[in-house]
């Protein structure tokens, strides 16, 4: 059975690694805006990117993570080849390359960096792994939803999304944005309208999605529960008044 990384740990390590890098590429934590996933890749991981036209018999898949046995079916010259990529090759679908597809590519690269990361604390996880997008009108076999649920997989997207946004970042943005250091939040879910732009910034400043950064922010614990009713109360929604 594959092992579990406890949060705690996966937030340690990953902050180390984007530090180490910063450190390397001459840049300090409040020059930057967002983590450049790509130099992390290429220059940190010493990973070769690569996109592909897929032809995965399994049309949802869209990266792999290449470990030199493992090949993989894509379309060259209008042709269906499958390929063994070298070990040390991240191969993403020629989708990403669109540029309004940047924070997906961002969130794809971040996954596959986690199961690179994952491999070297992990014994048995280097085997060669897919990312697949989960569709919710399709109807996935046993084994697939397996693959999709897998631990290397939900583990590889927890380590990709804390190296998208490590602790210092994520806290650095939100007091730059809000001169708050916690963010509120009213029963589980509700943010009041000026405070939804401002969460908006911070995603798209991070580069990740509005829901990628409130998951993320919760598990930092940086986010105030405040209750409901005072919601209600501010946005008038109270009662009584209708």
């Amino acid at each position: 059975m594959q092992e579990k990384i406890e949060e705690v740990r996966i937030n340690e390590l990953t902050e180390q690694i984007v530090l180490k890098y910063l450190a390397m590429m001459n840049q300090s934590t409040e020059s930057v805006a967002c983590v450049d996933i790509e130099g992390l890749a290429c220059e940190y991981f010493k990973q070769t990117l690569l996109y592909e036209a897929f032809a995965e018999d399994d049309p949802d898949k869209d990266a792999f993570t290449a470990n030199g046995i493992k090949p993989l079916k894509v379309r060259r010259n209008r042709k269906i080849e499958s390929i063994v990529f070298p070990k040390d090759t991240i191969v993403l679908d020629r989708f990403y390359q669109n540029p309004s597809n940047i924070i997906s590519r961002r969130y794809i690269l971040s996954h596959e960096l986690g199961h690179k990361i994952y491999e070297k604390i992990a014994p048995g996880h280097d085997v060669g792994n897919y990312h697949s997008i989960f569709d919710t009108e399709r109807v996935y076999s046993i084994d697939e939803l397996k693959e999709q649920m897998s631990v290397p997989e939900s583990q590889a997207t927890r380590v990709g999304c804390a190296l998208l946004m490590p602790r210092f970042l994520v806290e650095n943005t939100l007091y730059r944005v809000t001169r708050r250091k916690r963010f509120n939040v009213f029963g589980g879910h509700q943010i009041l309208p000026e405070d939804s732009i401002k969460f908006k910034q911070m995603a798209d400043d991070l580069g990740v999605t509005f829901n990628m950064l409130m998951i993320r922010m919760r598990r930092l614990r940086l986010l105030n529960y405040r209750s409901i009713e005072e919601y209600l109360n501010i946005v008038g929604l109270e009662g009584g008044g209708y």
